[in-house]
């Protein structure tokens, strides 16, 4: 029988922030005088939960009203098998859909994202990434990071292997291999994010941006999945370890709400149909 046309690696980013359905797009106009509202009061308040957030020290109680103030931005962060979460894994693999992904999974559970672009300085700590003081390759980024790890109060790390953000509805990019040389165990998380009216992403879009966009529109959505840890085998070469995980995930249906019904082996991205 006829079978569906794999989808092109173009369908995993979004280059249009605005709806082509008529209707949608009168619906946006319609909101517009409410959403810039909403984004001026949201303004404000961001900067109260900026403030708050850094007077508080790491806790749960610190995750718990930083979240509920982040639900008063539009930000509602929902989680599947909260039981998994941090069972011993000291390195977090998630797909990337947006700037602040790392923000919404410290919302749930303690963990630092190394900042791998960017200035570091004032911007870089106040979104949240840990500096490392490391700029060179990736070998030198590696071996501080496992400098980091070998500290066992340090808080586990989140990684996100695919090195840019996708829409997370047509799959995933091909998983670079260094967040796997780390440690010997990484637990994944699954990322989907949703909202109303305009694009959770667009690419090439600055995170001020996609920032207003969010407080812009009513809510956004980040459902968080927990799954089981995945243990490096005896002998296992990075790149297959990077590539397993990734399988694992996809074919479990955690990556991406459909199964996974194609080897994403001998490609740079992986699609589900």
């Amino acid at each position: 029988g006829w079978s569906r046309p794999r989808p092109g690696p173009r369908a995993l980013f979004d280059s249009h922030r605005f709806p082509t359905d008529g209707f949608l797009l009168l619906a946006l106009l319609l909101y517009a005088p409410v959403g810039l509202c909403l984004l001026v009061l949201r303004v404000f308040i961001g900067v109260h939960v900026f403030l708050v957030s850094c007077a508080l020290p790491d806790s749960v109680l610190r995750r718990f009203i930083v979240r509920v103030m982040c639900s008063v931005l539009g930000l509602l962060v929902r989680q599947s098998d909260p039981r998994l979460r941090g069972a011993g894994a000291r390195v977090f693999i998630a797909n990337h859909v947006t700037p602040f992904d790392h923000n919404v999974v410290s919302l749930l559970t303690s963990c630092n994202t190394p900042a791998l672009s960017g200035a570091p300085g004032f911007i870089c700590w106040s979104r949240g990434f840990m500096e490392l003081g490391v700029t060179g390759s990736r070998a030198e980024l590696v071996d501080s990071l496992k400098e980091y790890s070998a500290h066992q109060g340090n808080p586990p790390l989140l990684l996100f292997p695919e090195e840019a953000a996708t829409n997370g509805r047509a799959g995933l990019l091909r998983f670079s291999s260094w967040p796997f040389s780390i440690l010997d165990e990484v637990q994944p998380i699954a990322l989907q994010v949703r909202r109303p009216l305009v694009a959770v992403s667009v690419a090439d879009s600055s995170w001020i941006t996609e920032l207003l966009w969010t407080f812009f529109v009513p809510f956004t959505v980040y459902q968080v999945r927990w799954m089981p840890s995945v243990p490096r085998q005896a002998d296992e070469r990075i790149e297959d370890f990077a590539l397993r995980v990734q399988e694992v995930g996809g074919c479990c249906g955690g990556w991406m709400r459909e199964a996974c019904r194609e080897s994403c082996r001998g490609h740079f991205w992986m699609c589900f149909v």
